[in-house]
């Protein structure tokens, strides 16, 4: 008799593929020559998207269906798309057929459980990834809840205890989340991605005919709006409702939104999002600049200078008949020549180029105004109704009263704005303060930026590539607390994420300060250290740590 040999388990890194001498579709007659192999291989080793793109295109999509999710070496293809830590892979390899909800077979890790606890094998961030597979609609709860419920709160070394874990381990689902995953899990799922799981856990997954739309008008990624935004839910949820009706019944009036709210709560990095996910051409006009519609339009022909148009009309010319978006920041700032110039293409979808007075289609034209001029009323409701919108999980009651902010908005629009433009809009989005847990996400976000900086080689050669402050790993303690206490010190509500980036500033500072004092010039050699910033009671700490050297600096 032989005693079974237990597998051993995986230690999270995938096999290495050798890669193929070149990626060179047709190797065979229609289909054959189709090696997922060489594709994998290719893809580990830093091929350049623009090839595996073509490779796909090359083979029948049918085709490509049936073998994008076969294994190789053992593993689904697509955790090495996810290895790459590359969005547009990941986003290419669930277009062409691969699931999102794949698990390696033998140990049973799901695959958003591995993108998460690769950061430490890439040891660069993973969040986006993580936003990624979450948008095309993988589900958190192949994670044990305890891991990201509540997402503001520091996880123990080791994860959460077996007695916090004990009706999750007697799931067949978690039968991967070993006390060795549960702590690398805890070491890797930082404060964003656990935002990022709490939040998909409880956002309404979109309907079978949102999807079929989304799919029709090729805008799938619309869907996934909500997943790379830190809060602003409901308005991310609005506008792609907003979007999708749109799609689905065509005219030839734009869609014509108005986003308010206070300055850095997300209205700009919604419109951002959402001409990334949807590939569309974005225009920024900064409305502080003109009083007339002639400084944002340009002169009509045959007035001097009208052959150079202006950033907008030229922007409107490219993009005649094709979807584009316009973001007219700090609109209260515009006079009403401009909103008079603005109603033609606001009601028919119409424009005139002003270089030749060509008539333009920009019936397919996002205009999205962005104001704070009804900043009061926004705040003076959040006030009000602040337990219901930031604290209580009522859905149907959020939906409520924003639908009542939403009309108070439309009706100081029309006060401050007049009936003509008033009566064009076709919804009005406010943008909230952020929660203290959203704010300490934001701070989150800046230390990782912050953290990607810094870990750049030193380069000591004047010029746009020089980088005296490199080398250095930032680490982040007990995350939640840090982000916290850095928020509640720094966050205003008047100016949203624009102040919480001073909490990262301090961090900064601080790791600059003992960057400089080490009695040491600075050399393009220098080893990798780390600076860790963690808690002490109530207090923030740090320390630059070099080898088996430490010295702590408290940053308070």
């Amino acid at each position: 008799m032989v005693d079974d040999v237990k597998e051993p388990e995986w230690n999270f890194i995938l096999p290495e593929i050798p890669p193929p001498p070149s990626l060179t579709p047709g190797v065979g007659e229609g289909n054959d020559g189709f090696n997922l192999r060489d594709l994998v291989g290719a893809i580990q080793h830093g091929i350049d998207v623009r090839f595996v793109t073509e490779y796909l295109a090359y083979y029948d999509s049918d085709f490509i269906r049936t073998q994008i999710s076969d294994t190789v070496e053992g593993f689904p293809s697509i955790f090495f798309a996810v290895g790459t830590n590359n969005e547009t892979l990941i986003r290419m390899w669930i277009e062409h057929g691969a699931d999102v909800s794949a698990i390696h077979s033998t140990s049973k890790v799901p695959l958003l459980a591995f993108a998460i606890m690769n950061s430490e094998q890439l040891d660069t961030d993973t969040t986006l990834t993580v936003s990624t597979l979450l948008s095309l609609g993988a589900a958190p709860q192949v994670i044990p809840s305890s891991f990201y419920t509540p997402f503001i709160q520091d996880l123990p070394n080791n994860g959460p205890s077996d007695e916090i874990l004990k009706d999750d381990l007697e799931d067949e689902t978690y039968s991967w989340c070993t006390p060795a995953a549960r702590a690398k899990l805890a070491r890797t799922a930082n404060i964003t991605q656990r935002y990022y799981l709490e939040r998909a856990s409880k956002t309404k997954k979109p309907s079978s005919r949102h999807k079929q739309v989304a799919k029709l008008r090729n805008a799938k990624a619309l869907l996934g709006i909500p997943y790379f935004l830190i809060g602003q839910t409901m308005a991310a949820n609005r506008l792609y409702q907003k979007l999708l009706n749109y799609m689905m019944v065509p005219t030839k009036r734009p869609l014509v939104m108005v986003f308010a709210g206070p300055s850095g709560h997300g209205k700009t990095e919604l419109a951002r999002r959402l001409g990334h996910l949807m590939s569309l051409d974005l225009e920024i006009v900064d409305c502080t600049i003109y009083s007339r519609e002639i400084e944002l339009f340009g002169p009509r022909d045959p007035y001097v200078g009208a052959e150079h148009g202006s950033p907008l009309n030229n922007f409107l010319a490219k993009n005649a008949g094709k979807r584009c978006i316009v973001f007219l920041d700090e609109f209260e700032k515009t006079t009403t020549d401009i909103h008079q110039a603005l109603l033609v293409p606001f009601d028919n979808g119409e424009y005139q180029d002003r270089r030749d007075l060509k008539q333009i289609d920009c019936s397919k034209t996002v205009w999205i105004l962005a104001t704070n001029a009804l900043d009061s009323t926004i705040q003076s409701f959040c006030k009000v109704h602040h337990k219901s919108i930031f604290e209580d999980d009522d859905v149907s009651e959020k939906l409520r009263l924003m639908k009542s902010l939403s009309k108070a908005i439309k009706e100081d629009f029309l006060a401050k704005f007049g009936s003509p433009v008033t009566g064009r809009i076709s919804d009005f989005l406010p943008f909230l303060p952020f929660s203290p847990g959203e704010q300490a996400v934001i701070v989150h976000k800046f230390l990782l930026e912050l953290g990607q900086k810094v870990q750049g080689p030193v380069n000591l050669v004047p010029g746009p590539k020089e980088q005296l402050l490199g080398n250095v790993k930032l680490k982040i303690r007990k995350d939640a607390s840090v982000c916290r206490i850095l928020a509640e010190a720094e966050y205003h509500s008047d100016l949203g994420a624009r102040s919480l980036i001073m909490g990262a500033r301090r961090v900064e500072d601080i790791l600059v300060e003992a960057y400089l004092e080490v009695d040491e010039e600075i050399r393009e050699s220098e080893k990798m250290v780390d600076f860790v910033v963690d808690v002490n009671g109530s207090e923030i700490v740090a320390k630059m740590v070099k080898q088996k050297e430490s010295e702590e600096i408290d940053i308070t």
